[in-house]
């Protein structure tokens, strides 16, 4: 990526006004991923308000693109939307 990417990043603080999220939220992470690293999502889970749930998915990357993964996804999805109503 361009440096110009990486120095916009540093203009904005999720956490600074993630206590205003109010909407559900469904956060998948893999366990491999390496640009947002699970450690860094916990952060943000562990300061979201309300509802919440975090997955992890085993020896996934930051893209899903295995079948086994997506199968997983697709599963959390369908849970997720079903305890929405």
């Amino acid at each position: 990526m361009k440096w110009s990417h990486y120095e916009d990043r540093l203009k904005y603080d999720l956490l600074e006004k993630v206590d205003k999220l109010t909407m559900p939220v469904l956060m998948i992470v893999g366990n491999r991923d390496e640009s947002t690293p699970l450690e860094h999502q916990k952060i943000l889970f562990n300061k979201l308000p309300g509802k919440k749930e975090l997955h992890v998915i085993k020896d996934a990357p930051h893209t899903f693109k295995e079948k086994k993964h997506l199968l997983e996804i697709k599963k959390i999805f369908k849970n997720w939307i079903r305890k929405q109503k």
